[in-house]
């Protein structure tokens, strides 16, 4: 008797809410305008989406999801500065080996040199669609949004949440 109410209660209170799944629209970008898009920003961005981090010296570079890279000056760790934003399309990671910055560039992997004092950015090789496509954050892509469905030539490199009952 016990278990029936205890079983009861729990269908109750679950079924008592608005339910919300949540959907995803894709972000698109034209390959062309894909390859020519990664720029140096000498404003600081706010930290919206923080991802992953890695260290190179006295800077952290700070992945903001899809988007690119936050320069942060970190020589004095009490006050670390965020100098700069290296805007990256399609970014999720960004990893560092001989002097070189990788970043994925939705399905490209490329590298680059950085020159923090002068905030530039020259990149020196590209590897075109090494990498997977972007999965929506619920870890598909829908149909519509497929290589095959959507125009020719176009890269996910990000997605937008639509909520929906």
């Amino acid at each position: 008797m016990i278990k029936k109410s205890l079983l009861l209660g729990l269908l109750v209170l679950v079924g008592s809410g608005d339910m919300y799944y949540s959907e995803y629209t894709a972000i698109l970008m034209d390959r062309e305008e894909l390859e020519v898009s990664i720029e140096m920003v000498n404003n600081s961005m706010p930290i919206t989406e923080p991802g992953k981090l890695c260290l190179y010296g006295p800077w952290v570079l700070l992945v903001e999801r899809y988007k690119g890279i936050h320069v942060i000056n970190n020589s004095d760790p009490a006050q670390p500065t965020n100098r700069a934003f290296i805007r990256v399309p399609g970014c999720q990671d960004v990893a560092v080996r001989n002097n070189v910055l990788y970043v994925d560039n939705a399905v490209d992997l490329v590298g680059f040199k950085v020159d923090f004092s002068a905030l530039t950015v020259v990149e020196l090789s590209r590897q075109k669609a090494l990498l997977p496509e972007l999965v929506s954050p619920n870890g598909s892509i829908p149909r519509e949004f497929r290589r095959n469905n959507r125009p020719a030539g176009s890269e996910i490199v990000g997605w937008l949440q639509v909520n929906t009952l």
